[in-house]
């Protein structure tokens, strides 16, 4: 189970890094996509909303099934709680604050500047679980032994 949670450790690391480099690769998109045409940003989107999540959850999972302490539990959990943040709090507040799919105003730019912050919180988290991981896993296991009745 160790080695596992450690492979989850470092696939949330690479789905996180491939996020911010995806960013990029759809923000730098020239000529911009207009209406149906495809764009590159959507690789972005479709990282963030299920990848980062299933990904983030398989590795909730098993750090719960490998009986590691609740605060390494939390930072494997911690992508897809922030993932929910994005979703359901920065993009719906930059609506509120006018933002569009034709117009950006700037109060929805501050906005959408939390994006790229709870996106950072993400890499802290992922970089935070996999050295807790790596700690735990050259820890010696504890030999259960059995109790007197």
């Amino acid at each position: 189970m160790r080695r596992a949670l450690v492979g989850c450790a470092v696939a949330q690391i690479v789905v996180v890094i491939l996020q911010f480099y995806l960013a990029t690769f759809g923000a730098f998109q020239m000529p911009r996509p207009t209406g149906t045409d495809p764009a590159a940003i959507g690789l972005h989107a479709a990282n963030g909303l299920f990848v980062i999540p299933a990904v983030s959850l398989v590795a909730t999972v098993v750090a719960a099934l490998a009986k590691v302490p609740g605060k390494l539990i939390a930072l494997c959990a911690a992508p897809l709680v922030l993932s929910a943040v994005q979703m359901l709090v920065v993009f719906p507040l930059a609506g509120l604050a006018g933002a569009t799919t034709d117009d950006t105003p700037l109060a929805s730019l501050f906005v959408y500047g939390l994006h790229a912050v709870v996106g950072l919180g993400q890499l802290w988290a992922v970089i935070a679980a996999y050295r807790a991981v790596r700690r735990h896993t050259k820890a010696p296991v504890e030999e259960h032994q059995p109790q007197p009745v």
